[in-house]
């Protein structure tokens, strides 16, 4: 009599569900595509996620340049995460029902005390939290400023001058902050708009952005 069951030793089954766990976490692929995947259902499948436990790697308080952003999942349930770029690890999280400044006080205060130096910090630009880091250089996170620019021209901009800053703004997150602004002065020129600095009049706004005769400029670039 033969019962078809299948027998694995404990370490091919941790190779098996780290392999999953990648997949599911890092790859996102679904449960229903590792399902078919793997050949299994999606019991199976749901248990040696379960079943994975995610690595810990501890990391020794040093100085850090910090991301900072909430994610939100529902109405009133997101994640305040503060993460450290050239460390690849996320060194803070926190459920919040708002993006509010005290969580991102809360935050600051929590990373001090486990012994991390900020040094510089990105934010998405939303009022008041900047604050929170005026003794830190602050930028404005690269997409938030591709979005407002966005909001402004859309995403098929019919005008010439929309289409030229459309262009430029794809150039953002490879280029410096003198070379972007020579480029949009130049841009602003060609387009009729004054070219002397002084004559231009510019408006901080409360998201970041400097709008310079209806052109948005980013800062921090």
């Amino acid at each position: 009599m033969v019962c078809h069951r299948q027998f694995q030793n404990h370490a091919q089954k941790e190779r098996i569900e780290k392999v999953i766990w990648k997949e599911y976490v890092y790859q996102r692929q679904t449960i229903h595509q590792l399902s078919e995947k793997h050949n299994r259902s999606k019991d199976w499948i749901r248990e040696r996620i379960n079943n994975a436990s995610a690595r810990k790697h501890p990391c020794a308080p040093q100085p850090i340049v910090g991301i900072a952003d909430v994610t939100f999942f529902k109405r009133s349930f997101g994640i305040l995460v503060i993460r450290a770029p050239h460390l690849k690890k996320n060194l803070y999280s926190q459920e919040v029902q708002s993006e509010s400044v005290d969580a991102y006080r809360q935050g600051r205060i929590a990373l001090e005390k486990k012994g991390y130096t900020v040094q510089a910090i990105v934010l998405d630009g939303r009022p008041g939290v900047r604050q929170l880091f005026v003794d830190i250089p602050v930028q404005m996170c690269h997409f938030h400023q591709k979005q407002i620019i966005t909001r402004y021209l859309t995403n098929n901009p019919k005008l010439e001058a929309g289409i030229e800053l459309k262009k430029l703004t794809a150039t953002l997150c490879k280029t410096n902050e003198s070379d972007f602004t020579t480029i949009l002065d130049v841009c602003g020129t060609t387009h009729g708009l004054p070219s002397s600095r002084k004559e231009q009049q510019t408006l901080q706004q409360e998201d970041g952005t400097i709008l310079i005769n209806d052109f948005a400029r980013p800062t921090g670039v």
